[in-house]
């Protein structure tokens, strides 16, 4: 970065701490003319007052350039600055409300004779691509206003979704609040990408390349797309997969956190359905996701709803647009009545939405009930029982979960999928950092779940570790290896990267 855009981003942010600090004056000056010498008293507790702190944020949110803010749960991460008014983001224009999501305003607890259905979910939800009056739960809620008997209590289908959150981000948000947002249905929409890492937000509002769940792995994100922003090649990760003990890890932490918030709606006396939007990995999804709640609490949409070019944003967008978020929520309605999720409401048949609920539901079914195969590798691809960080192709990248950047820096949390079948033995080499205060480095490798040894890495030294496997473990077709370290050196040329040592080579053999 040159250090023209290094000072324009100082003095955006200077003007963003400005601006918030004015309308805080203003205010204590207003007080300060009405309360006269309880000024000084006032300028010590300015923040503590809410009106000023409300006029605070407010001002540096309508003068910031980003629309993201810091969530104080680790689990969620991050929210939407709080009351945005037509903020640019992507191609469309996003507003808030004071919860700090795309939705309307909104009160809590629920008032009374109000049904709320809650819609959660990532980007899908969020309405990525699409004006926030194009979205699902605006269709479904004009549907059911339009078909509800007199007399009809208030009805609120609110969007409870925001970009890149992943499963656990989702269902905590709504856990941690239950008691106060009394759903009478939620619906979540399961994507692909609900096993990624969860980002934060930075300062100024842009997201964080950094896990809050796991702030010491730095910039060591763990997306689908994480190899091709590392390396420079096109094919994603295997996260989504379920083949090894990073993908299936993720898939326990997701399932178990649904599990959790299903039974907690339902004790409440709400219902929960599982929309899963898994596309082409049908099985998958339902074999370490479905396969845990009741057949009435899930819905699989069949693969050919996401290839529709009718109701995707484009070729290279899978999200829906506005024709297909009416769809779906046509489709939602359907859901309602049939499986009777609002329960004590007697709501009328629409034939023209159970039609599609029919005829999405028997394809989504049939499809789901395909096998899953954790022994062998779906479509054309390949995984191999070696990655050398020195000749890495479009595949053999592909199998870096995350942790490790081009040149094999990796970092405090390294994971890659290797095809095992009967191997003996992982075996690894590579070299110390040129950075003296690391010091001697202890690094741990995982197969798997099980701990098989480790290796002590000395700066600026190569260095090599041979480990036998557990039987249990070499039996398995794919197997992940982890190397974990407990002290780093900051890297990069904004120093954001933690680095522990160089990885040329990982191998089962």
């Amino acid at each position: 970065m040159n250090s023209r855009a290094v000072a324009f981003r100082v003095i955006l942010l200077l003007l963003v701490l400005c601006g918030g600090l004015a309308a805080a004056c203003v205010i204590l000056w207003q007080r300060a003319e009405q309360g006269g010498g309880e000024a000084d008293a006032a300028h010590g507790r300015a923040l503590d007052d809410p009106e000023v702190r409300r006029a605070a944020i407010a001002e540096m949110v309508a003068r910031g350039a980003g629309g993201w803010d810091t969530f104080a749960d680790p689990a969620v991460g991050r929210l939407l600055q709080p009351n945005l008014v037509d903020k640019s983001y992507a191609d469309f224009m996003v507003s808030s409300n004071q919860y700090g999501l795309r939705e309307r305003p909104y009160l809590l607890p629920k008032p009374a004779n109000t049904r709320r259905i809650v819609l959660l979910g990532d980007s899908f939800v969020m309405g990525e691509g699409v004006e926030a009056d194009e979205r699902l739960g605006v269709f479904l809620e004009r549907f059911l206003l339009e078909r509800w008997p007199a007399p009809r209590p208030a009805i609120e289908c609110l969007h409870v979704g925001l970009d890149t959150w992943n499963a656990l981000a989702e269902t905590t948000f709504v856990r941690r609040q239950l008691a106060l947002l009394q759903p009478d249905v939620v619906i979540q929409i399961l994507v692909r990408n609900d096993l990624e890492d969860n980002v934060a937000a930075r300062g100024f509002g842009a997201m964080a390349d950094i896990n809050p769940l796991h702030p010491e792995r730095g910039d060591g994100i763990f997306q689908v797309r994480s190899p091709q922003r590392a390396f420079n090649t096109s094919q994603p990760n295997w996260i989504q997969h379920g083949l090894d003990w990073e993908s299936r890890s993720r898939f326990e932490a997701a399932a178990d956190s649904m599990l959790t918030l299903a039974r907690a709606v339902e004790q409440q006396g709400g219902r929960f359905l599982l929309f899963s939007n898994y596309s082409g990995l049908l099985p998958t999804a339902r074999r370490f996701l479905g396969s845990r709640l009741q057949q009435e609490q899930l819905f699989e949409l069949p693969t050919s709803f996401t290839r529709d070019p009718r109701f995707r944003i484009g070729a290279d967008d899978a999200h829906w647009n506005r024709a297909g978020h009416e769809r779906i929520a046509r489709l939602l309605y359907s859901l309602i009545v049939q499986r009777k999720l609002l329960v004590g409401a007697t709501l009328p048949a629409w034939p023209e939405a159970d039609m599609l609920a029919d005829e999405y539901g028997s394809e989504g079914r049939g499809e789901g009930d395909g096998e899953f195969r954790d022994d062998r590798v779906p479509g054309k691809r390949r995984i191999e029982p070696e990655v050398d960080f020195r000749k890495l192709d479009h595949e053999s990248a592909g199998q870096v979960h995350g942790g490790v950047v081009a040149g094999g820096e990796a970092g405090p949390y390294v994971a890659l999928i290797l095809a095992c079948g009967g191997k003996a033995r992982v075996v690894a080499e590579g070299q110390g950092l040129p950075r003296p205060e690391l010091g001697p480095l202890e690094v741990s490798c995982f197969v798997e779940a099980v701990k098989v040894g480790s290796v002590t890495i000395t700066p600026s030294m190569p260095w090599k570790l041979a480990l036998d496997l557990p039987k249990e473990v070499a039996a398995r077709s794919f197997v992940t290896v982890r190397f974990e370290s407990r002290d780093w050196v900051y890297s990069g040329t904004e120093l954001r990267r933690h680095a522990c040592f160089v990885l040329h080579r990982v191998a089962v053999e």
